[in-house]
Formats: C-alpha cells, sequence, structure tokens
C-alpha cells in the first residue's frame, strides 16, 4: 500500500504489523508512558521487566507512569535480555515486559510469552530501534499487545513523531484519551529539566572514567523528574513526511544492511566484535565491541576516533545505576555498556566515508592493543 497522506500512514501500519489499530503520538516514549498508565488505571501490577541496556527515555517513561522497572540482565553478544531474566522477573512479580530489540537486533518475542502469557500480562514489542528487522515470526514491532516506532531524530525513519500498535481496539481507545489528557510543557520547561539531567549525566560518567563501577552511585537519582521532558507535543507534518519515507524505506533499509557489511569488513581483525547484526537486522548503527577494555580506555578510544572525524558513540549506561534500588549486579549489561562501540550508518553516511573510517578505527584499536592497554584475562 503507498502512503499519500498521513492516514494512509497509519492504515499502512495497521496492515504490516497484524494490529487492530495504530495511533499517532509525538514520541515513542511518551506512548509507553500513556499505555502504562492505563495499565496501571486498569487495576494491573505496574512492575515492568525490559533490558537494563536501554535508552534513559524508556525508563523514565516507566516511571513517568507510577511503574517501577525491573531490570533484566542481558547476553553482550547480540544485546538481548538472557531467557533466564524474563523467568525471574515475571517471578517477582512483573506483569509487563518491554522488549527492546537493541540496536536493530531481533529479539525472540516468543520466548517472552512463555512467561508473560496469562490475561493480566502485556508484551510491549519495542522497534524503535529496528525498523525493518525481523525474527521467525516476521517483522518486530507488531508481535505484542501493543507496539512501539520511532520516526524521531537519528531513528531509521527521521520524519518526526511515532506510532504505538494495537492488537484490541478498546484499550487503544483507553490510551488515546489518556494521550490527549497528557499536558504538554512548554519548551524551555523541558530543555531546562534535559539540560540539568545531561549535566548530572556527564558528572557521573566523569567519576566513571576515573573510579570504575564503584563510581556506580554517581548515577542513582538522575531520573528523577525526568519524565516530564516527555511530555512534547505532536510535530507538525510529521505525519505526512513520514508516509512518504515509508514508500523508499525498503531501498533505504537495503543500504542500511550494506552499510553494516561494509563496518564488518573493514573493522577484520581490529579486535572489535560485532554487537550481533546477523541476519534479520536492519542495524540502527553498526555496533560493536572491544573486549575487556575499561571506562577510561573506552572514552580515550571514542576520542581518538572523532578527532579523525568519525561519528562514534557508547550508549546505553546500565539503567538500573540510575534508578539505585536494584540490588544484584547485571554483569551482562555492565560489561557491553563499557565495550561498547556504534557507528552511522543513516542516509548522510556513504560506503566511502565507512571505508575510510574502519581503516582509521582499525588502526587506532591496533595500536591500543599493542600498547598493552586491554586486560587480557577478559578478553574474548
Amino acid at each position: 500500500m503507498a502512503c499519500t497522506d498521513s492516514q494512509q500512514l497509519y492504515r499502512r501500519l495497521e496492515s504490516d504489523f497484524n494490529s487492530a489499530c495504530a495511533l499517532p503520538v509525538a514520541r515513542a516514549a511518551l506512548g509507553l508512558m500513556a499505555v502504562l498508565r492505563c495499565w496501571v488505571d486498569a487495576g494491573n501490577a505496574g512492575r515492568v521487566a525490559l533490558s537494563a541496556n536501554v535508552c534513559h527515555d524508556v525508563v523514565a517513561a516507566i516511571l513517568g507512569a507510577g511503574c517501577e522497572p525491573v531490570f533484566c540482565d542481558i547476553d553482550p553478544a547480540d544485546g538481548n535480555v538472557l531467557e533466564q531474566e524474563w523467568g525471574r522477573a515475571r517471578a517477582v512479580g512483573a506483569s509487563v515486559a518491554l522488549v527492546v530489540h537493541l540496536y536493530g537486533n531481533p529479539a525472540d518475542v516468543s520466548v517472552v510469552r512463555r512467561y508473560f502469557s496469562s490475561p493480566d500480562c502485556l508484551i510491549i514489542d519495542d522497534a524503535a530501534q529496528a525498523l525493518g528487522s525481523s525474527n521467525a515470526a516476521g517483522s518486530v514491532g507488531g508481535q505484542g499487545d501493543v507496539g512501539l516506532l520511532s520516526f524521531g531524530v537519528t531513528k531509521h525513519i527521521e520524519a518526526g513523531g511515532a506510532a504505538i500498535l494495537f492488537k484490541d481496539s478498546l484499550f487503544a481507545e483507553t490510551v488515546a484519551h489518556k494521550l490527549a489528557s497528557i499536558e504538554i510543557l512548554p519548551e524551555a520547561q523541558r530543555s531546562a529539566i534535559y539540560t540539568r539531567f545531561r549535566q548530572r549525566l556527564e558528572a557521573a560518567r566523569g567519576k566513571l572514567r576515573s573510579e570504575g563501577e564503584a563510581a556506580a552511585v554517581a548515577f542513582h537519582g538522575l531520573l528523577d523528574g525526568y519524565f516530564s521532558s516527555l511530555q512534547v507535543p505532536f510535530p507538525v507534518g510529521s505525519a505526512h513526511a513520514a508516509c512518504l519515507a515509508f514508500d523508499t524505506y525498503p531501498q533505504a533499509q537495503e543500504q542500511r544492511m550494506q552499510k553494516s557489511a561494509a563496518w564488518a569488513a573493514g573493522l577484520a581483525g581490529s579486535g572489535l566484535v560485532p554487537v550481533g547484526m546477523g541476519a534479520g537486522t536492519v542495524p540502527w548503527r553498526y555496533t560493536c565491541r572491544l573486549p575487556g577494555i575499561d571506562w577510561s580506555g573506552q572514552h580515550y578510544l571514542g576520542e581518538e576516533m572523532r578527532s579523525h572525524g568519525l561519528n562514534v558513540s557508547h550508549w546505553y549506561l546500565p539503567a538500573h545505576w540510575m534508578c539505585g534500588y536494584e540490588p544484584q549486579a547485571l554483569p551482562g549489561t555492565e560489561r557491553l555498556a563499557r565495550e561498547v562501540f556504534q557507528f552511522w550508518v543513516d542516509d548522510y553516511t556513504s560506503l566511502e566515508t565507512i571505508k575510510r573510517g574502519a581503516a582509521a578505527v582499525s588502526n587506532i584499536t591496533r595500536t591500543f592493543k599493542k600498547a598493552g592497554e586491554l586486560d587480557d584475562a577478559v578478553v574474548d
């Protein structure tokens, strides 16, 4: 189905993701907050199981709904939650499972449903970083009771806005009313909240580089009051722009996969290993890790790469640190967070740029390894 107007976008999403209803929302995180508020309003338990390696906006949405996150550990090899962790979260009372397909790596939603299958459970299939990614059941995003898609800045389609997908049209109607009731904060107020958060975040990251995991306490309470920054207006014209972008998305999707393959080829022998990036993945960014590196080393290498004009990031920091009440360590999450490197595969990054960038990254990491900066005891 070709898109010609904004309403057709949502009808197309309903068809493509086998959903009864698709709703527009300004941000996927705002949609998540509204969904969870409705879930709790209906008398359900407000404990939400999710990966601890996740965007802070997702955690803020959970807290803003008055819910409690139950953080699950992940496999550093692909960034997805370990099966036993879903079981643990359900055993301690989680009624909602938020499945995040990290970096575009498709998780197996059917595994999650083994633990969250009863009528008093809700599975949210969050494909904000995975538009077009697929597993054995098809495209991710439409395999839960609720699905989330994002068209915001840096996402696969950068048109603005987002969409919520529903299997139950009555629940969709309830969420639509909830969204309409959420106050939109003035931009200046949202900006002040975000600026304050970033200042505290960067200070905590500085301590992490100098003190290691002992500095995790510096992240505690970082998200207090942050959820208000998610209360943004729907961007004018974004639905129509997304509608047009969907018509050419198959080609854009193929290009992302080609660029990911170019990074993989160019980084062979560098010591960096891919985080997933396998079959079915339409990458948000090409994501890899350098086994054995510590927080200060990760920062040093990132700065070296940026000095060569490369875009590189190290998201995400362990989300359980930001809440501060998770008693157990989550070693897979913490390891991936300190080892991760992400490189751009968007429409603005050419294959030639990637080839040059991969050569520079390989040289930087090899030099770093020769200097003996890696802990050989923990290298894969």
